[in-house]
């Protein structure tokens, strides 16, 4: 099936649209990774039950249940010392009145957390969507298709440059919202980083850096971050009435099989989430850039549309603002280079006939 699915995607026709590389690798390439991962976590073929406990009075399943819902601890001075003197496994060890506990209950959650973030890096798509209304396409009107037609080139390069003489200097709004949803891009990439810190208790801003340095740290002491963070056996404190009705306390081992799977795509997600932060910040410092440098546009429109020739991209980049030009490039960046040459050759005609008429009104009223 997925073969399929993968043919039909690359056979799938261009779409006109707005959208950039940096764009889609958030709600695309982003939302899918969460969305797998979702998958994979509740996948019980590759990692078998969440969790197994073992004990030898207490039905299997009901433990197996009771203590996946009321959570799994570990204790924190037993991650370093030695196994097998009092620790069965690290976090696994007798436990004082007086000892720090760590409660795991986050595994309940987890497929829940990761399509709730897929869904925030889809957000600032789905506002730019409703906001732009298709406008783009409806400007495009087809000419994002090739067309041997010179007559039909010719007549829809006039309309569209009648529609540009018209509307000049009202696409600004238009382009603002755009960079504005650009820049919620990066406010959801830092906002996750945070919120699944917040989700794994504080652990999640330092995982990966604590990954990487493990190897290089004293093998007496150092702690694995992954078995910290994910462990793979727990305890689970189980309480009933035994037969003269006072309260039996069974102290049983957990196998979180499930965790297997959660530290491999929490560090994963990490190292996405760092990188994409870094390509994100870079593409609005250059966007900034484009934003205030009318030399940095100029040399943009220049490179995309090189076959209209340097007097019309002077007159063009004269008379349109921040807003048209952002409407102009992007109807480039979905042309054929020719085509688009043509056209900003009729929309430099239009824009002198324009000019040259707004001229010579006063001597007519002169007259």
């Amino acid at each position: 099936m997925m073969k399929y699915l993968a043919a039909a995607k690359i056979l799938k026709k261009h779409k006109a649209e707005v959208d950039n590389a940096v764009f889609h690798l958030h709600y695309r390439v982003t939302s899918v990774i969460f969305i797998v991962s979702g998958a994979l976590v509740t996948a019980k073929e590759s990692i078998g039950a969440p969790i197994e406990c073992i004990s030898k009075t207490i039905p299997v399943k009901i433990l197996n249940t009771f203590c996946f819902i009321m959570s799994t601890f570990s204790v924190p001075r037993h991650w370093d010392q030695p196994l097998g003197d009092g620790v069965a496994y690290p976090g696994v060890g007798p436990s004082e009145r007086d000892d720090e506990i760590v409660y795991h209950a986050y595994y309940q959650w987890v497929p829940f957390v990761l399509v709730l973030q897929a869904i925030m890096f889809y957000i600032p798509r789905y506002l730019w969507k409703n906001m732009e209304g298709g406008l783009f396409v409806t400007i495009l009107a087809g000419m994002d298709k090739m067309t041997l037609d010179e007559g039909t080139r010719h007549k829809k390069h006039k309309v569209l440059s009648q529609y540009m003489i018209k509307h000049l200097h009202m696409h600004m709004n238009w382009a603002i919202r755009f960079f504005l949803c650009e820049a919620l891009c990066l406010v959801v990439v830092v906002g996750n980083i945070y919120f699944t810190d917040l989700f794994l208790g504080g652990t999640f801003l330092k995982y990966g850096t604590e990954v990487i340095n493990f190897p290089d740290m004293d093998p007496e002491h150092r702690v694995d971050p992954m078995t910290r963070i994910f462990p793979r056996v727990t305890k689970c404190t189980f309480r009933k009435f035994g037969p003269s009705g006072n309260i039996e306390t069974h102290d049983t081992m957990c196998v979180l099989a499930v965790n297997i799977i959660n530290e491999k795509i929490f560090i994963f997600i990490w190292f996405w989430l760092v990188c994409l932060t870094t390509i994100t910040a870079a593409w609005l410092v250059y966007r900034i850039l484009i934003i205030v440098s009318s030399d940095v546009r100029f040399k943009l429109l220049q490179a995309r549309g090189r076959w209209a020739g340097r007097p019309n991209l002077d007159l063009i980049a004269k008379k349109c603002n921040l807003g048209d030009w952002f409407l102009i490039y992007h109807l480039g960046r979905n042309m054929e280079p020719m085509v688009y040459g043509e056209f900003l050759k009729e929309f430099a005609k239009e824009l002198e006939n324009s000019v040259s008429t707004l001229e010579r009104k006063p001597m007519l009223v002169g007259s």
